[in-house]
């Protein structure tokens, strides 16, 4: 093995060491340990209830958020976790290890995050600091070590989208494409981001075929969206037969959205951004104060956010176009989400932080990845970032797992 490849090899290792060390501390400190029972199991529950042959529950849940339609019960979240969960249901039901199944799409999450930083020419030593910093020193620190239903489907959906920018960056249209699909499986509003995976894709097929019109380099790799297909056509499907309508995964027939509010508004706008850029209060003596249900600014519990912002402004006065284009193409998508985001009747619910912002994370790591491969002397300045990330992310989660607040 040359001097190269071990170096590679050694820091995807700490970078995956690492990452475990920290879940394992966290456990510790919280007592949410991976292998312990999930009551908030409902993916268990819907892919032990497809075991069985049947679409819905067969009961009501009172503490799960569970969808009542024509008198039966169902899941009201996007179904690919189930797909995951249903082969291990096979053999234990409903009484999936959803822990340890997390904790392998941490480790995924990480090491596509490196990857990817490895593909466009980071050192080893700057690829793990940056895959770290997005992973342990963001809010994703209060979501990726316990898997209740909302945690485990946003874990799902950052590894998977990890993934698919992954073998984009390699030129592999219909596994990318596909496994986008899948994330948007977990958390529906993924879709937005699929642009970023067609020119990532796009240029690696220019820079094979320079020649070639643009239109007719689309046609030729058309049916890499096959998969995708396959995969969104199973949902619409499953959508269909449990309450006749294709796009409607259950969430509008949560008690709350039937009878109370309606779940998307704009009426939801102006609170939510309020919620969005929420600065924490403090005590007469100083100490930061942590509400269960109030969210925090979200560069504040996301400073990679605002250090790649900073870059790809940074590119974009350097005049460097294939960065700046990818930058701001995913700056824009990520407006659009925040914007979609902010018209629903909730903004994560109980959490530390503000997790829903935590789905633009790996499309930034890109862009992040860009700036730095381009510029090495930024790298470094991820060190302080890093640090106001994981201190204010680490303890937030801990106060909030252990009622302390």
């Amino acid at each position: 093995m040359n001097k190269e490849r071990r170096e590679y090899l050694e820091y995807g290792l700490l970078t995956v060491v690492s990452l475990l060390c920290y879940l394992l501390v966290l456990q510790v400190l919280t007592g949410q340990y991976l292998w312990e029972h999930n009551t908030f199991n409902t993916y268990a529950l819907q892919a032990d209830s497809w075991r069985q042959g049947r679409l819905d529950l067969g009961e009501n849940y009172s503490w799960l958020e569970i969808a009542e339609y024509n008198g039966k019960y169902y899941c009201s979240f996007p179904p690919f976790p189930s797909y995951v969960l249903f082969p291990l249901t096979l053999i234990l039901g409903s009484n999936t290890p959803d822990g340890l199944v997390l904790l392998l799409f941490d480790v995924m999450a990480v090491i596509f995050l490196y990857k990817i930083a490895i593909a466009l020419k980071l050192s080893p030593g700057a690829a793990a600091l940056s895959a770290l910093f997005f992973s342990i020193c963001t809010n994703m620190a209060f979501v990726i070590f316990v898997p209740y239903v909302w945690f485990f489907a946003q874990t799902l959906s950052y590894s998977l989208a990890a993934a698919a920018i992954y073998y984009a960056l390699k030129g592999k249209g219909s596994l990318s494409l596909f496994l986008w699909s899948c994330g948007v499986g977990c958390r529906p509003m993924q879709a937005f981001f699929v642009p970023v995976l067609l020119l990532i894709l796009y240029h690696k097929e220019r820079e094979k075929h320079p020649e070639e019109k643009w239109y007719m380099l689309i046609l030729n790799k058309a049916y890499w969206g096959l998969p995708a297909l396959g995969v969104a056509i199973s949902y619409m499907v499953l959508n269909y037969l449990r309450f006749g309508n294709i796009v409607e995964f259950g969430h509008n027939y949560l008690p709350e959205f039937v009878y109370e509010h309606k779940q998307f508004s704009t009426d939801y706008i102006a609170g939510n951004f309020g919620m969005l850029m929420n600065l924490p209060d403090f005590t007469e003596e100083g100490r930061m104060m942590i509400d269960h249900f109030g969210n925090l600014n979200f560069l504040w519990v996301n400073p990679a956010i605002l250090f790649t912002v900073l870059g790809i402004i940074f590119v974009c006065i350097k005049k460097e176009k294939e960065a700046a284009l990818l930058g701001g193409i995913t700056v824009l998508l990520s407006v659009v989400y925040l914007i979609v985001t902010m018209m629903h009747a909730t903004m994560g619910g109980w959490h530390f932080g503000n997790r829903y912002t935590n789905d633009i994370l790996p499309w930034l790591f890109v862009c992040l990845a860009l700036v730095v491969a381009k510029h090495s002397r930024l790298v470094k300045w991820q060190v302080p970032f890093a640090i106001w990330g994981i201190l204010f992310n680490v303890v937030g989660t801990i106060i909030v797992y252990n009622g302390l607040g």
